[in-house]
């Protein structure tokens, strides 16, 4: 259902690292899957070099994209994950949902899909419904990697900055991925105290599956996802900022007070000086 107060969202995919990447001009034989609030998934397919859906409700919508070729024998299976914040939409359908995405939808996807057979997610709670939002310089990030709905725990994390910065992160014991995300190295611009950074974590992984796709037979199978992300400084550092400067713009303001109160008492009365003719 199409609402005046939503319109439509259309998106282009790149291909490569942050650096390196050349944006897609064909989609064709993409499968789009659209998670909402609701957990319900539609499942599209796509064609020409965007894509675009109305989301019907206010709130927190995710978007996974599988794309699938054969080269050299190793079916390549490239799956990206996107969550988006539509901050239009029917209100009068959205009331509750958007309530209750505060309390139980505060998270990023937790669960891996049926309809991916391998999947990247990362599990930290978000405080404000915003595209890529709550993500600052300090924070843990955890992920898990999930191969047909089961827990690998031998997948590590390949996490690039855009500003150059790159690691390999190893799993922990239980599965899970983490790290801290490093401060951004750029300098504010002027008038942009709160610009972010762009983030991109993947994870591989390969099998030994067998199989024809599209009349090309493979031996194995290589799965790659990939999450795009932003971060920023933290707000309270901001908040922080302008506390000191209110905090020494008063010391002055009262020391000055002070300083001139003091003075004022300190100051003696002039003696008048004056002829007394007899």
């Amino acid at each position: 259902m199409k609402s005046d107060l939503s319109p439509q969202k259309e998106f282009s995919f790149k291909s490569g690292s942050l650096h390196k990447n050349e944006k897609l001009k064909d989609l064709s034989g993409s499968i789009l899957y659209i998670r909402d609030m609701d957990g319900k998934i539609e499942e599209h397919n796509l064609s020409g070099s965007k894509i675009t859906f109305i989301p019907q409700y206010k709130g927190n919508y995710y978007l996974f994209v599988e794309r699938r070729s054969v080269q050299d024998g190793t079916l390549n299976v490239e799956l990206s994950s996107h969550r988006i914040y539509n901050k239009e939409g029917n209100l009068s359908c959205a009331w509750t949902k958007e309530v209750r995405g505060k309390t139980s939808d505060s998270r990023y996807l937790s669960e891996p899909l049926p309809q991916l057979p391998f999947q990247l997610i990362m599990e930290k709670s978000i405080h404000r419904h915003h595209i890529n939002c709550c993500l600052y310089a300090g924070d843990i990030a955890p992920f898990k990697v999930y191969y047909k709905g089961e827990l690998l725990h031998d997948v590590p994390l390949s996490v690039e900055m855009e500003s150059g910065w790159t690691n390999v992160i190893e799993p922990s014991d239980d599965g899970t991925v983490s790290f801290e995300i490093p401060r951004s190295t750029y300098a504010p611009d002027k008038g942009d105290k709160k610009r972010s950074e762009k983030l991109l974590v993947s994870a591989s992984y390969d099998t030994n599956e067998s199989g024809v796709f599209e009349g090309n037979a493979y031996s194995k199978v290589h799965y790659t996802m990939t999450i795009p992300l932003s971060f920023g400084n933290p707000p309270l550092e901001y908040e922080s900022k302008s506390l000191a400067f209110a905090t020494v713009i008063g010391v002055m303001l009262v020391f000055s007070l002070g300083l001139y109160y003091n003075r004022r008492r300190k100051r003696k009365t002039p003696k008048e000086i004056y002829f007394d003719e007899e």
